[in-house]
């Protein structure tokens, strides 16, 4: 029986036979047929930890790398696949972040269910975000920011790609991007819409053997730290994981998670976001960026990480930052 058989007919991998199929997806060796057969029989049986990590193990041996140097590097990311069309807080977290002077390595794509995935945003608000080759690092070099834009530094998911654009539903990829940064951050916050899977995601990464890492997930089903519901966070130590929740109504007042229409919609209320003109949705952004202060030592609680991030904004760095990023 070969893994793709022994999957299609519901069973389970082991890390080592996980990392051998996804190996084999990356080096083009099964047809869209077989990759679609693995893919969707993953989602409806439900990826096991190992399965996750053992695909992530594939992965990041064939990724192009980015050389960080001696700088301490935080990713903000989601996993996606929650359908909810919010603005990309996740990447509006990381712009809050490099204005305070943290050096961000966010590597993302563009949407894959929602309307702006951060490829999309932040092209719409002309920062870079492909480059020639050197011109990545000089940049980041340059700015303590640089984005990396999956397909450039995973050239093998082109196998794969056709697939999940036409079965578009989450698949396993979904939990890959995240655990495959190029430049292996030392710290990563990554949102999940599915607050089940938390857990499970949790012993991917310490089968990895990652720590410097917050999953977390809200209870009313967004890849966020929600505005309107308490957010379930796994930390993940050397010494184990901590798991904590964030309740909004400890901060302000409970509003509905924002939603965007289009793109020009999304951009609007991005930059009203991160400029503190709209007071909801900069309390969104503080609460998020708070859990990126905490994870990273900079701040000692949640409570502090919120009112420095709420600072950050105000002060008009983040949208300074934005504009020397587009230089």
């Amino acid at each position: 029986m070969t893994l793709v058989q022994k999957t299609a007919m519901g069973h389970e991998l082991s890390f080592e036979e996980a990392s051998e199929l996804f190996d084999a997806i990356m080096a083009g060796e099964l047809t869209e047929a077989e990759i679609a057969a693995v893919l969707v029989a993953m989602r409806l049986r439900g990826e096991t930890p190992d399965e996750i990590a053992g695909a992530a193990n594939a992965m990041n041996k064939k990724k192009i790398r980015l050389d960080k140097g001696d700088r301490i590097v935080i990713d903000t990311c989601g996993t996606g696949g929650d359908g909810k069309s919010t603005i990309n807080v996740s990447t509006a977290v990381s712009l809050v972040l490099a204005a305070a002077g943290v050096n961000i390595v966010k590597h993302g794509n563009v949407a894959q269910s929602g309307k702006v995935g951060s490829a999309d945003i932040l092209r719409h608000l002309g920062v870079p975000i492909e480059f020639d080759e050197g011109k990545d690092s000089e940049y980041f070099e340059k700015h303590g920011y640089v984005f990396l834009f999956a397909p450039k530094f995973h050239p093998a998911m082109k196998y794969a790609g056709p697939v999940r654009r036409a079965i578009k539903v989450p698949t396993v990829f979904n939990f890959l991007g995240p655990l495959s940064n190029p430049c292996d951050p030392d710290y990563q916050l990554i949102g999940i819409s599915n607050i089940d899977k938390l857990e499970k995601l949790a012993k991917a990464m310490e089968r990895l053997g990652r720590t410097g890492v917050i999953l977390y997930s809200s209870e009313d089903g967004y890849d966020e730290v929600s505005s309107n519901a308490p957010t379930l966070c796994y930390r993940i130590t050397a010494e184990g994981v901590d798991k904590f929740s964030v309740n909004p109504a400890d901060f302000f007042a409970l509003f509905e998670m924002p939603v965007v229409t289009d793109s020009d919609d999304a951009k609007v209320k991005f930059l009203k976001a991160i400029s503190g003109e709209d007071e909801q949705l900069t309390n969104l952004i503080a609460l998020n960026t708070a859990l990126a202060f905490y994870v990273s030592g900079i701040c000692a609680d949640m409570k502090d990480g919120f009112e420095k991030a709420k600072s950050v904004i105000k002060s008009g760095k983040v949208v300074e930052k934005l504009e020397s990023l587009r230089g």
